[in-house]
């Protein structure tokens, strides 16, 4: 019902949720719920465990919630076993996957396409881009290289005239390298993009 009452406040824009796994009994409940109301979101993002802002406390960002890769792939199916997503055709579902937490590449941004995603969300990547050093103080105000702060004797570093010049270099590179490998896997669309693409090698003898 807060889904329906979002999209009529905001005139049929389009209302999703962002989520890190957690218990995936209540991820199932969840979707019992949208399936048994007949409402759901029209976009869910999943963000890993991995994910997080340096201002997040390090017990949280590096022990709290469930890896993307897991999640992403377990969300996906869920929603595919719900009639809520195509599994053969990702631009034909009615909820929207989008992955978020360490995409900082082609191939990055193509393996969450085979696990189920639509978009893949990057920011790590880009405060790269811009100079972070993950020095852990956004939210001092102390942050060394100007990204993350107001005091003027800081922020000096953040040159918009150069960083821009960067941060679309490296968005053009990245997006170009997945569309590279997308090619070289013989899909015409990241819609087509599915697990079967992607081995990962976890032995000497095994992939």
């Amino acid at each position: 019902e807060f889904i329906s009452e979002l999209r009529r406040l905001s005139d049929g824009k389009p209302v999703g949720i962002k989520l890190c796994l957690g218990h995936t009994s209540e991820f199932v409940e969840l979707v019992r719920a949208f399936v048994d109301t007949g409402i759901h979101p029209d976009f869910i993002t999943v963000d890993g465990a991995e994910g997080g802002t340096g201002a997040a406390p390090p017990e949280f960002s590096n022990t709290i919630g469930t890896p993307l890769n897991e999640a992403l792939s377990f969300v996906h199916a869920t929603l595919v076993g719900a009639g809520l997503r195509d599994p053969n055709d990702k631009s034909k579902s009615k909820v929207a996957l989008i992955a978020s937490g360490k995409i900082i590449s082609g191939f990055s941004m193509f393996k969450a396409f085979a696990l189920g995603a639509d978009v893949a969300n990057c920011a790590r990547g880009f405060l790269f881009s811009l100079g972070c050093i993950q020095a852990l103080k956004c939210n001092t105000n102390t942050c060394p290289t100007g990204i993350t702060t107001q005091d003027p004797d800081l922020a000096w570093g953040l040159d918009p005239a150069t960083k821009k010049v960067r941060v679309a270099n490296f968005q053009k590179a990245t997006v170009e390298g997945c569309v590279e490998i997308m090619e070289a896997a013989g899909v015409d669309s990241w819609a087509q993009v599915g697990p079967r693409h992607v081995y990962r090698r976890v032995g000497t003898d095994t992939s």
